[in-house]
């Protein structure tokens, strides 16, 4: 009877510990959803910063110019994404050479609490990079990816658009830590290297055929 409890304390313990993982993974599939900014007045000629929590949110830097006429009061709404869009967003990044794909939704809105959809120019954001991420992608509505050329710095990607949707932070394998779009991956490297080796063994090969027919001529 005593062994029997015992076991089922332990049972009941691996299960605690189960529902426990699982609740957790439901609440962050990826980043934490941030939540939203403090709204802040627009003012012409001056540049707003929205943040969602001052050490470790995602940050807009907006300039009032940017925003659409009309548009007098702003913040911003940042929450993770986890549904069978975005999944096959990610499926077509990781085949893309990315790994370690956190999508987040970032959305402005007017003091009417309506979406900023068209912006009159670019705007900086910054997010939080988690492990080794190194880029930023865009996530079109057809769930094409495109690397947004983020810069890392301390911690954080920084990337300018010009308008707002599904981005995600992710790891570039074998990419350049920056994340930049002009860098070349190792890969690549490697195959130009290889490449180019191979153009350089063939002409010194052709040399070297050409060099014994010469002497062949000669001799007769």
């Amino acid at each position: 009877m005593k062994l029997s409890k015992k076991i089922l304390t332990g049972v009941l313990g691996v299960a605690i510990v189960a529902m426990t993982s699982v609740s957790a993974l439901a609440v962050a599939p990826g980043y934490s959803d941030y939540g939203a900014s403090d709204e802040k007045d627009v003012v012409a000629g001056e540049t707003l910063e929205l943040t969602t929590t001052a050490k470790t949110g995602v940050t807009v830097e907006v300039a009032a110019d940017v925003l659409p006429e009309g548009v007098k009061k702003v913040k911003m709404e940042v929450a993770a994404v986890d549904n069978a869009k975005v999944a096959d967003a990610i499926a077509t990044a990781e085949k893309d050479g990315f790994k370690n794909v956190a999508v987040l939704d970032i959305v402005l809105k007017d003091q009417d609490g309506n979406p900023i959809e068209k912006l009159n120019g670019k705007v900086t954001v910054t997010v939080p990079a988690a492990g080794n991420q190194n880029a930023v992608l865009y996530i079109a509505d057809d769930n094409k990816v495109s690397d947004m050329g983020a810069k890392l710095s301390n911690g954080y990607l920084s990337f300018e658009t010009d308008h707002f949707s599904y981005y995600a932070a992710a790891e570039k394998v074998n990419g350049a830590v920056d994340g930049g779009s002009d860098n070349v991956q190792t890969g690549e490297n490697n195959n130009v290297t290889i490449a180019v080796v191979a153009v350089m063994f063939i002409a010194a090969a052709g040399i070297v055929v050409l060099s014994v027919k010469a002497k062949k001529v000669r001799a007769k």
